[in-house]
């Protein structure tokens, strides 16, 4: 016989709301993996970026509090010692990493060796020597980047694997329908010249065939060098360059001594997607706010 007071816990039980599991906690060291990793989970995982906004990936100095989400994480997602060289010995072996450049299936490219284009050789916290670091400016490599996470999310909880890929699925084309677009509008231009401040684009360029006349720098942490300077300048004057490209974190200042007197034009490339929320906007959001920097350099309208 069941007694009266086992009977009343049991009824209530059967009203009591089912206490939902724990979802899956995802990092990202960076926010446009962040951009890509909500894309794939959606309500069913949460989404952390490690690095703020005004992090360099390139030198960033962990935390204690850095040290607790990734230990406490279920995936960790970063790019690879090409980028993040100072979480190598933290993340190589650790079970809940994926490291992105040698994910199955990842099209790298690599940095030309002696292409650095700039007179600053000292020792650099990259290599420019090797695989280009960058994948999440190209759309085809941000394509594996969100298969990494639906493999991995499919792995840890499972219950929601067919969620996982119907993101994918939908995440790859609009991508696809994005970059297609893209890839027209910028085919006219494709003969344009620009400046970069940063050697970071290789991935969104050999996308849209999009060449750049140089870079000021080959790290974004260090200034550029006085022959560098001289170089660039001079071909501005000859008129060669539709634009100089900033980023948000440099100081716009020695830019504008560049192109002053002349009618190039000076503007952003953000390859941080330090304006763009993880939640509230999407990977291709990030693309097309790129493309639309590009277009702006060659005069679109």
């Amino acid at each position: 016989m069941i007694s009266s007071t086992k009977k009343f816990f049991i009824a209530l039980m059967l009203f009591l709301p089912a206490v939902a599991s724990a979802q899956p906690n995802l990092v990202t060291t960076i926010k446009p993996l962040g951009l890509i990793a909500n894309d794939i989970a959606g309500n069913h995982a949460n989404v952390e970026v490690l690095l703020p906004d005004s992090a360099s990936p390139h030198d960033y100095a962990l935390k204690p509090s850095d040290l607790k989400k990734i230990s406490s994480a279920d995936a960790v997602f970063w790019v690879g010692p090409e980028l993040e060289l100072f979480l190598e010995k933290l993340l190589s072996d650790a079970d809940n990493a994926v490291r992105l450049t040698s994910y199955p299936g990842m099209p790298v490219r690599y940095f030309e060796e002696g292409s650095h284009g700039h007179d600053d050789h000292d020792h650099h916290d990259h290599s420019h020597d090797g695989i280009d670091g960058h994948i999440w400016l190209g759309p085809d490599q941000s394509i594996v980047i969100a298969q990494a996470v639906k493999d991995k999310l499919s792995k840890i909880d499972p219950e929601n694997a067919k969620a996982y890929e119907d993101n994918y699925t939908a995440f790859k084309a609009e991508l696809e329908q994005a970059k297609l677009a893209l890839q027209t509008r910028l085919a006219a231009f494709n003969n344009k010249g620009y400046f970069l401040f940063h050697d970071a684009y290789g991935y969104f360029e050999d996308a849209f065939k999009l060449s750049p006349l140089g870079h000021l720098t080959i790290n974004p942490d260090r200034k550029p060098g006085a022959k560098t300077l001289v170089t660039i300048r001079g071909a501005i004057k000859e008129g060669k360059a539709q634009c100089v490209f900033s980023e948000p974190q440099f100081n716009p200042a020695m830019v504008s001594t560049l192109v002053k007197g002349t009618d190039t034009k000076v503007l952003v490339l953000d390859p941080m997607a330090t304006d763009l929320k993880v939640g509230s906007n999407q990977y291709v959001d990030f693309l097309n706010q790129l493309g639309s920097q590009y277009l702006s350099c060659f005069g679109e309208i």
